[in-house]
């Protein structure tokens, strides 16, 4: 991994922007959808799977370290490692790629490890999280997709990759 001045930068400003994205969602509590997941679609197209699973893990100690309730447990590094690395698959988009790395996060790591290791955290009923948090995982999947494709194919970031 060949780090730069520029993709440390680049790295740092997409962390915090994780971070305070992280805090902001719209929808009802019930199915809530925070846009912190835009900063590692940047991430992962900008720097690929290592850097972007580096942000990740970052942005997620430094959340709960910086904003954070309740009880830290390691276990929550896991899922965020996985999303960043899933995201930095998005190093060269397509519609089908982008639509399977949304997939993959939402559904495989999102709703059923975090809703597992939440569970097994807090010792908490897993069917009955399930239940609660479905409405929130298609809520998300569609605003995702949704976005990281719009983003993605927006010329203004296609330029910045260019200029790397």
């Amino acid at each position: 991994m060949n780090l730069s001045i520029q993709k440390v930068t680049g790295v740092a400003m997409l962390i915090a922007i994780n971070i305070i994205l992280g805090k902001i969602s719209i929808g009802p509590a019930f199915a809530a959808v925070n846009f912190g997941f835009v900063a590692l679609v940047l991430a992962g197209y900008l720097y690929g799977v290592k850097l972007t699973m580096l942000a990740a893990i970052l942005a997620n100690l430094l959340a709960f370290t910086i904003m954070g309730s309740g009880a830290f447990s390691f276990w929550f590094v896991i899922p965020a490692a996985l999303a960043g690395a899933t995201y930095g698959l998005l190093y060269q988009p397509s519609l089908l790629r982008i639509f399977m790395v949304n997939i993959v996060v939402v559904i495989g790591v999102s709703f059923l490890l975090n809703t597992s290791l939440i569970a097994y955290v807090y010792h908490l009923n897993y069917e009955l999280l399930l239940t609660t948090r479905i409405f929130k995982m298609i809520a998300s999947l569609i605003v995702q997709t949704i976005v990281t494709y719009v983003l993605l194919k927006h010329t203004a970031i296609i330029n910045l990759k260019k200029q790397r």
